[in-house]
């Protein structure tokens, strides 16, 4: 490598470490400008780095992954206060107390009934403190040993979470070379992922769950390459109870079996499934996770563009948010369009990143809640195939965070519509040019 391309190179990282900083540690979630700023400057050197990415070995690329993550390690996080609940939950489930069972309101209500951590001050730093937690078992193991390792320090939970996650993350590292290689791409393409920056920020710095599931799903990926069912099997079903969004991709898996081989992954799946559940396995939970869904289909709304569409016409016949009959429609069309996008990928013979890709982009687009960090999927298989979309996507959807204040949060709609129009847009370009490249491979002698 060059002199002087080697300087550069180096130069990017560190001026990315710095960014890396100033986001983890310096700049508030409604300091709009600072932060996008420096969302949009990590982003350019990200960019950089990836077409920079022949100078480069697999195991700098994977080495500067987790040291832009770990960039974060001693942070409280700074754009998301999800993790407080992170730590109620492990705290009330290290006593012996089902997250499931109660309202955080019951404490308070109840100090009587409160356990050891349970406290006024970290009641007053929960962002839902009136709804059930939405958390399934494979995040709720992790706060459970964030609580059992730190029980009294807010501080010292996020250090054991963060870990947990960088651990989960260096394994997804690992692996994706080893998937790419039996894709047939480029292994150097895992820089796409690995250097990501929403990826960092939102997986790592602010510590969202969708970690330990996309290890998960990358190891039911290099197993499923590797005609491995059952073991497929078990990594799907803990993918789904650390997050439940990989449930949609079970159509198109299910389809893709034959006779016992489908009996066999089916029973593995659920058998696993019910395990890692089962000490959850509550009246409660269940009325909990129905609560949240309902809340999830019929009262929260956020980045939802094509929604809003809808919601501005139920405005203009009704007089008033239709929320109520709209997520339940969106629901079940976005049911029916994924079952129907598993069956085309199946007759036409799809690859499964590909398959996976296109469902999560269904998902996405169609849901009534879109926070930066629900894309995730969207990265990562964008880097598994020759769509780029997601990766413009990761850079458009962090522009959510203009609607933040230091008294509240109110949507900026323009933001809203650009992200969604431009995004739709470069996927649509991108699909009909694989289109054509595709027809060209199929008339070449």
């Amino acid at each position: 490598m060059p002199k002087h391309t080697s300087f550069r190179l180096w130069t990017a990282v560190l001026f990315s470490v710095i960014g890396y900083t100033f986001i983890g540690y310096v700049f508030k979630r409604y300091e709009t400008l600072p932060l996008l700023s420096a969302y949009t400057g990590i982003f350019l050197l990200y960019l950089y780095l990836v077409y920079q990415k022949e100078k480069l070995t697999i195991r700098q690329i994977i080495g500067l992954g987790l040291l832009f993550r770990l960039v974060f390690l001693p942070s409280i996080p700074a754009l998301s206060d999800d993790f407080y609940r992170f730590i109620w939950d492990g705290r009330l489930w290290f006593h012996g107390i089902n997250p499931f069972a109660e309202l955080p309101v019951y404490y308070m209500s109840n100090p009587e009934q409160a356990p050891e951590g349970i406290t006024p001050e970290l009641f007053g730093l929960l962002n839902s403190p009136t709804h059930y937690t939405v958390y399934p078992p494979i995040p709720q193991y992790a706060n459970w040993l964030a609580a059992w390792i730190a029980s009294n320090s807010i501080w010292a939970s996020t250090i054991v979470l963060r870990s947990i996650h960088i651990l989960a993350e260096a394994g997804t590292l690992f692996m994706l070379p080893k998937v790419l290689k039996g894709l047939k791409i480029d292994t150097k393409n895992v820089v796409w992922y690995a250097l990501n920056p929403l990826i960092i920020i939102e997986l790592t710095g602010n510590l969202h769950h969708e970690a330990l599931m996309i290890f998960f799903l990358v190891l039911f990926m290099a197993q499923w390459q590797k005609g491995k069912i059952l073991w497929a099997a078990f990594a799907l079903s803990m993918s789904v109870a650390a997050k439940l969004l990989p449930l949609v991709f079970l159509p198109y898996v299910l389809l893709k079996l034959k006779g016992k081989e489908k009996f066999s992954f089916l029973g593995v799946f659920t058998l696993s499934l019910l395990v890692s559940f089962s000490p959850l396995l509550e009246t409660s939970f269940f009325e909990g996770m129905k609560d949240s869904l309902l809340l999830y289909y019929q009262k929260f709304e956020f980045n939802a563009g094509v929604y809003y569409v809808f919601r501005q016409v139920g405005y203009w016949i009704k007089g008033y948010n239709t929320i109520a009959l709209l997520g339940k429609l969106f629901a079940l069309f976005t049911t029916l369009l994924i079952v129907a996008v598993s069956f085309i990928a199946y007759r036409k013979k799809w690859g499964v990143a590909e398959v996976f890709l296109w469902v999560s982009t269904v998902f996405a687009l169609f849901s009534l809640i879109l926070h930066p960090w629900y894309i995730a999927l969207i990265i990562l298989f964008s880097s598994l195939t020759n769509y780029r979309f997601g990766i413009l996507w990761s850079l458009l959807i962090m522009a959510t965070y203009a609607g933040y204040t230091s008294t509240g949060f109110g949507e900026v709609y323009v933001l809203v519509a650009i992200e969604f129009i431009v995004v739709i847009a470069f996927a649509i370009f991108e699909m009909r040019r694989q289109a054509r490249l595709s027809a060209t491979l199929k008339l070449a002698p």
